[in-house]
């Protein structure tokens, strides 16, 4: 068992393309009951699934195309109010900050939904994260009718694979594992670790495929072909330069939050 758990986690990979047949109700809902033997805090988690062709392309919209072409939508949440609820039963109010409230949500909803990740690659099924959900929080709200103080985390595709894609490279274990104490990382191990990374995804034309070159912002021309854009150029863009700035188009994390009910001031 122990031999089969670990060869799952490490041959696991995003699946972007499905086979066009029906995940059961059932199998659905064991993923779900494995997701919530995750370790937890207060349960702060919900997830919401759809099948519905009219709300997966309404989520595609936004999204992309991968929630049309799996058999399922689900939609991971951070649950407060359920907790509250809980709370309220025992004649009592909740007296943590938002922000730790956030914290401590995260961490649950980010296990459950970790955990319904490997329960569906051991049931046989396939499945990718969609991490922009936050993001578009508004539209999913009114798409699915959720309440104040239940915040959109995560998205994932769940589906029968129609591929069997080869893990992708991780940055070399002993810049991850710090022994006793916190171990800096040199420009030189910086520049090793990337050519590791960068590596594997440019010879699989992973960006390529994806067309999902982060375009720069200060000049009209690419000097980096796709033959030399790999993980490095692509997370030095994202965060170097805004790749997920939604306030350029108007949409500020923190006050989508609170207009959700969540007190982030």
């Amino acid at each position: 068992m122990q031999t089969n758990v670990m060869d799952t986690l490490m041959n696991r990979a995003s699946i972007r393309r499905f086979e066009d047949r029906e995940v059961e109700d059932n199998i659905i809902e064991q993923i779900v009951r494995a997701g919530q033997q995750a370790p937890f805090t207060g349960q702060m988690y919900s997830v919401i699934a759809t099948k519905d062709p009219q709300k997966k392309a309404e989520v595609a919209k936004y999204l992309g195309k991968l929630p049309l072409v799996g058999s399922v939508f689900m939609l991971v949440c951070v649950d407060f109010a359920r907790l509250e609820k809980f709370i309220e039963v025992k004649s009592r109010e909740n007296s943590f900050d938002d922000y730790w409230m956030s914290i401590l949500g995260i961490q649950d909803a980010s296990y459950f939904a970790q955990n319904m990740v490997i329960a569906a690659e051991g049931l046989g099924l396939g499945s990718v994260f969609l991490g922009s959900a936050p993001w578009i929080t508004p539209q999913l709200k009114e798409l699915f009718q959720i309440p104040p103080r239940v915040m959109p985390l995560v998205g994932f595709v769940l589906g029968y694979p129609a591929e069997n894609p080869k893990p992708r490279p991780r940055i070399p274990t002993k810049h991850v594992l710090h022994w006793d104490r916190y171990q800096s990382m040199s420009q030189q191990e910086a520049e090793e670790a990337l050519q590791v990374m960068d590596a594997g995804l440019i010879r699989e034309g992973y960006y390529l495929q994806l067309q999902g070159k982060i375009r720069l912002k200060s000049q009209t021309s690419d000097p980096v072909s796709y033959d030399q854009y790999g993980w490095g150029e692509h997370i030095s863009r994202k965060f170097g330069q805004g790749g997920l700035n939604m306030k350029e188009q108007g949409k500020d994390m923190k006050a989508i939050l609170n207009e959700h009910g969540m007190r982030l001031h």
